[in-house]
């Protein structure tokens, strides 16, 4: 009794192994990559990012404005393109450097499209907060602060965006059951069928 239970124990774990016959084997479908196996991660990297481009794109685009505030001596003429950059520079910088991370990680992954208008709507804000707060270029230390409020805040209003409209993926099946055969079909693909008993009337 003892050397059938062995036995039985042993050639369980290598049945479980083989593959069954009425599975019809599926080429397997791409990974999820990161944002599936690790999303903390993966929202880590994305904030990263956005992060690392708004440090870079906010003062550059606030110098860049200064400048071309200053070409003309005609207020509309030096102030409406200063004000194009300063609102527009930003927020593209920071969604298009986390889109591009986000389809480098897993292609199709994330959309530029509706982030970019809230980094617009969130950029408009912060911008507008700091002038009735009475900030200015000119001034680093202003300059800093709102540097470090956008390098926070435009990177988690976008990744947010992105994670909330993130395009569902198709299911993928890697085994797919077939048509259940009858038992004398199975039967008769394992062993030889033998007849016991003919009759001819």
């Amino acid at each position: 009794m003892a050397l059938v239970l062995a036995l039985v124990v042993w050639m369980v774990p290598m049945t479980s192994r083989a593959a069954p016959e009425s599975v019809r084997l599926l080429p397997e479908g791409p990974s999820a990559g990161m944002m599936a196996t690790n999303p903390v991660k993966w929202m880590a990297l994305e904030l990263g990012t956005g992060a690392g481009a708004a440090v870079v794109a906010v003062p550059a685009t606030l110098a860049l404005s200064a400048w071309v505030g200053s070409l003309s001596s005609d207020l509309v003429l030096a102030a409406a393109p200063a004000m194009v950059l300063l609102l527009a520079v930003p927020p593209l910088a920071v969604t298009g450097a986390q889109w591009l991370v986000g389809n480098w990680v897993q292609p199709g992954s994330v959309r530029f499209q509706p982030a970019v208008w809230v980094a617009l709507g969130v950029h408009v804000l912060a911008v507008t907060g700091a002038v009735l707060l009475g900030a200015t270029v000119d001034d680093l230390g202003d300059a800093a602060l709102f540097t470090l409020v956008e390098a926070l805040v435009l990177p988690a209003a976008v990744t947010l965006t992105m994670r909330a409209t993130a395009p569902v993926p198709p299911p993928t099946l890697s085994r797919v059951p077939e048509r259940p055969r009858s038992v004398v079909e199975a039967t008769a693909s394992r062993a030889l069928v033998v007849p016991l008993f003919r009759h001819t009337f």
